[in-house]
């Protein structure tokens, strides 16, 4: 059983309205493809609008069924997702950008793939939530 790890992934207000979705629905669906999450991951939102890390979610199912379509700004894919569900809301100043960057954010496109990777820049994020 592998241990389950922890992720920081940039939610593109210009595609969907994430926020939306969770407050609504209690989860949102996640591509499967290039980020490798297992149920039980927990993914830390940063929110693109906002610039700041605002939803603390886990992974509950992997292989599942897009149902978030209605929060999309633009067309949908009807693919296999994952399904992140909501553990908490944080909403403060200590997780903004310019916080972040202090901890080993690097921004730009590194926030394009979801990361389990800074172990500094998580702890400091699980610090805060």
């Amino acid at each position: 059983m592998l241990n389950n790890r922890t992720w920081l992934a940039f939610a593109n207000r210009k595609k969907v309205r994430h926020a939306d979705a969770i407050h609504c629905l209690g989860f949102i669906n996640w591509r499967m493809g290039r980020a490798r999450f297992s149920i039980g991951d927990i993914v830390y939102l940063f929110m693109s609008d906002e610039r700041y890390v605002r939803f603390k979610m886990v992974v509950t199912a992997e292989n599942y069924k897009r149902e978030d379509q209605s929060f999309w700004v633009v067309t949908s894919p009807n693919d296999i997702t994952y399904k992140l569900e909501l553990l908490e809301e944080y909403e403060g100043i200590m997780l903004s950008e310019k916080e972040l960057c202090k901890h080993g954010l690097k921004g730009g496109r590194s926030l394009e793939v979801p990361n389990c990777n800074n172990k500094e820049l998580i702890g400091y994020i699980k610090s805060i939530f």
